[in-house]
């Protein structure tokens, strides 16, 4: 028996590239809004830009052409999800503190080279607050 190779690497890529769950392509969108899908971003971008949807681009396998095509979706963001996600209020401070208690050992001059703006001096003054 012969294998069938194009129609088994269809199969293989066709089950590897989709859409995650929960995500609707742009199509999807368009048709639900009833507009184009050229006008899908537009109407999308207040609640993008207040983080009542999210935005990303997945390959999925296109067998007409044999090859992936990036597909761009959307979806509305979990507020369960979205309080899980870590403060962005991080300063470089808490940076530093983090550095000096990983790795005690390293010099001022070792973690101040790992921070773009940041000198020895500056560490050197927060690990003495640190004491």
């Amino acid at each position: 028996m012969k294998t069938n190779w194009k129609k088994q690497v269809n199969e293989i890529l066709s089950r590897k590239h989709v859409v995650p769950d929960g995500w609707e392509t742009r199509e999807q969108v368009a048709e639900a809004l009833e507009c184009s899908p050229d006008r899908v971003h537009q109407l999308l971008k207040p609640g993008l830009d207040d983080g009542v949807f999210e935005r990303a681009e997945f390959s999925v396998w296109n067998n007409a052409r044999r090859m992936t095509e990036r597909v761009t979706c959307y979806r509305q963001v979990d507020k369960t999800e979205k309080a899980k996600k870590p403060a962005k209020g991080i300063t470089f401070e808490d940076k530093i503190k983090e550095a000096i208690l990983r790795f005690p050992s390293h010099t001022n001059h070792q973690i101040a080279k790992n921070y773009r703006g940041v000198t020895a001096a500056m560490v050197a003054a927060i690990r003495e607050g640190m004491e």
